[in-house]
């Protein structure tokens, strides 16, 4: 029993607590704060393992490399990031140097002396560099210098044989066993704060240039006779763009040493952003570094030295991109990404405020777009959305070196039986075009009149396709061996609503076929790991581009790179190798393109991919932040933005206004309750 005060204390505590009650999921937050949500965890923060573009896009906050991309130009263009300029190419195109920057220090530690950053000299990125080479590292992106460093693959060759023959001796093995010694082609002069790196032939060990291997000469020491006409030095155009790549970021030696294998989790690098805090399946935490160099927003009004040749920077004027023109990189005190990997909560973290940006999920497109416009509550909201052809291709891998997978006819078959206009549709909401190749729309060598099993509109033809299954050895689907219908496994990557039904539709798809599917759920990281060894039949997912030119999608069926785990459909063909071989050592050019285009069609008719489609990239954006232009291809542009924190608490104050009729309801039904007790005890006495 309680008295009528204690009553009332009651309901005043229940009034109190309930209208303090507040959803904002970040209380107590200060300063101005990049809200973001990934739709997964990160694989690894250690650049050289940083393949996905979850990883990426944390990677690319607290690392650099010599080279960036500019925020604003389009088409884009590289600019100086840890370099104090563009390099110098010798005329050969065979030598870059890079003068560097003598302002740059890695951020405060607990790896260093004292805990301060030092200044990051050309010894640190040899360092990285060849860490990223070493074969213990089991880097996922060797594949960028792969037969393209001089004497690099020679040196990598050279310590794995020596790891060998130690452990063949029961020797214990230092962690970067032999990663001091000596390495030619990339070299630094500290005096004048130079970094040279030299192109070579693949040499000894090499997957990048086959014919370096074969029938090679050999000089009395031993090494590659460069007259040999086989093993000849070639360009490689693309290493610019690679070297703005995660994968060619600079990190401090003492940070490796100190965290061991867990400097995956705690990455020490020079850029404008530091980890504050991490939880691989819930968030990363950054904050601003203090120690990061003097950067700016491009100012091409006010300096005319910003202007590019090629950027546009008028319209992006007028945009309002550049309202912070000149102001310090950051502006803002730090992100804060939360892996949230169902659509519809990052949804409703972005309406409540509680995200900046987002690209909407495809369920949720009516709710922003009405006739091609913004809905009226996106534009009341004052949301703006960009709309961007995404560089990438998603696809449906097959493993062809699996027995029943290898039968072109049967991969054929399948192409031919999607619908890609369902895909469009259902899985993508209008926001996506069909894939006639593995090319995309904007990238040259793209064809978009040669895609022999795809339908002109995108439809399943199934008549073809069962004369393919025929052919294949399956009439009406079913296995000769059993006289069963032929059952295949499919690995699927996502738990969302929209994975399940593009897994959903699959399987009725290739049932039309005669073909039972049997689908097996991973993650993201599980299913990568299965098709680096080789442990599938079939999976989908898809290929954001890492720069914009052909090279970077085309890779992944050179044969070579089987071995390097960059091709994993394990696809081989002879005269795409050939093509790829001599593309490759050419500059941007008509000529180069005609080589992608044909590389492509045999794609197209090997079909060791099923390509699906070409995202469109649509990308919400609250009225708070201010300078972002949205681009698939990096996300070294986030550092660029400007949030103004007095407008992003109001409007989610705005946003979230509660609703109280139920907490009056509740009140007063406890009031009414208690009274009656009251009353009954009272009548008792």
């Amino acid at each position: 029993m309680v008295s009528m005060q204690q009553m009332w204390l009651i309901v005043g505590a229940l009034f109190g607590g309930l209208l303090a009650c507040s959803p904002n999921p970040y209380p107590g937050e200060e300063g101005s704060i990049l809200h973001v949500a990934l739709s997964s965890p990160p694989k690894s923060l250690d650049p050289p393992m940083s393949e996905d573009s979850y990883s990426n896009k944390i990677t690319s906050q607290i690392y650099e490399g010599l080279l960036a991309y500019h925020p604003y130009a389009r088409p884009y263009q590289l600019v100086p990031a840890l370099a104090a300029e563009m390099p110098t190419v010798s005329e050969d195109q065979m030598t870059y140097t890079f003068k560097l920057r003598e302002d740059v220090v890695f951020q405060d530690d607990p790896c260093f002396p004292d805990g301060k950053g030092r200044r990051v000299t050309g010894e640190d990125f040899i360092f990285a560099f060849k860490r990223l080479a070493h074969p213990e590292t089991k880097a996922k992106g060797w594949w960028i210098f792969d037969g393209k460093i001089e004497g690099m693959n020679e040196w990598r060759s050279k310590i794995a044989s020596d790891i060998a023959t130690l452990r063949a001796e029961g020797k214990e093995v230092p962690e970067l066993y032999g990663i001091d010694s000596p390495l030619s082609g990339i070299q630094h002069n500290d005096q004048n704060s130079e970094l040279i790196i030299k192109l070579g032939p693949a040499g000894e060990g090499s997957h990048g240039a086959r014919m370096c291997n074969n029938n090679r000469d050999e000089d009395e020491d031993g090494l590659i006779d460069e007259a040999d006409p086989d093993c000849q030095r070639k360009p490689y155009p693309q290493l610019p763009w690679v070297l703005a790549m995660s994968y060619a970021a600079v990190y401090p030696r003492e940070a490796v040493e100190y965290y061991g294998q867990e400097f995956r989790n705690n990455p020490v690098g020079t850029g404008p952003f530091q980890m504050k805090e991490f939880n691989p399946v819930y968030r990363a935490v950054l904050e601003r570094n203090p120690t990061y160099r003097e950067v700016r927003v491009p100012d091409p009004v006010n300096h005319p030295e910003d202007r590019l040749e090629g950027w546009d920077w008028q319209t992006d004027v007028e945009a309002g991109l550049l309202e912070y023109a000149g102001a310090r990189v950051p502006q803002y005190s730090g992100m804060e990404m939360r892996f949230i990997q169902e659509d519809q909560p990052r949804w409703l973290y972005f309406k409540n405020g509680y995200l900046d940006f987002l690209s909407p999920p495809k369920d949720n497109m009516k709710e922003v777009v009405v006739q091609d416009g913004l809905s009226p509550e996106m534009e009341e909201r004052g949301i703006r959305l960009s709309t961007v052809p995404q560089l990438d291709t998603v696809y449906t891998s097959f493993n062809v070196q699996d027995p029943v997978m290898n039968n072109v006819h049967l991969r054929r078959a399948m192409a031919l039986a999607i619908d890609h206009s369902w895909i469009i549709d259902n899985l993508y909401a209008g926001q996506a075009t069909m894939a006639r190749s593995v090319i995309p729309p904007g990238v040259g060598g793209h064809i978009s009149d040669y895609h022999p099993y795809h339908q002109e509109d995108g439809t399943a033809d199934l008549d073809s396709a069962k004369a393919e299954m025929t052919a294949a050895g399956y009439p009406n689907g079913l296995d000769p061996k059993t006289g069963e219908p032929l059952r295949l496994v499919f690995q699927s990557s996502g738990s969302s609503a929209t994975s399940i039904q593009h897994d959903s539709r699959f399987v009725d798809d290739m049932r039309q076929l005669g073909i039972e599917i049997e689908v097996v759920n991973n993650t993201f990281g599980q299913m990568l790991e299965k098709m680096d060894n080789g442990d599938y039949q079939i999976a989908s997912l898809a290929w954001n581009f890492d720069y914009p030119d052909a090279q970077n999608i085309l890779q992944m069926f050179h044969g070579p790179n089987i071995d390097v785990k960059l091709n994993a459909s394990f696809y081989e063909n002879a005269e795409f190798d050939s093509l790829y071989e001599q593309a490759t050592a050419l500059p941007d050019s008509p000529e180069r393109n005609a080589l992608y285009s044909e590389m492509s069609q045999i794609i197209s008719d090997d079909v060791p991919w099923i390509s699906r489609v070409h995202r469109i990239g649509q990308n919400l954006q609250h009225p708070w932040l201010t300078g972002f232009k949205y681009t698939s291809v990096n996300d070294q542009y986030w550092r660029y933005v400007h949030i103004d924190r007095q407008e992003r608490d109001a409007a989610i104050q705005r946003f979230n206004q509660p609703i109280r009729w139920p907490i009056f309801v509740v009140v007063l039904g406890f009031i009414a309750v208690i009274g009656w007790g009251l009353r009954e005890r009272k009548g008792a006495a």
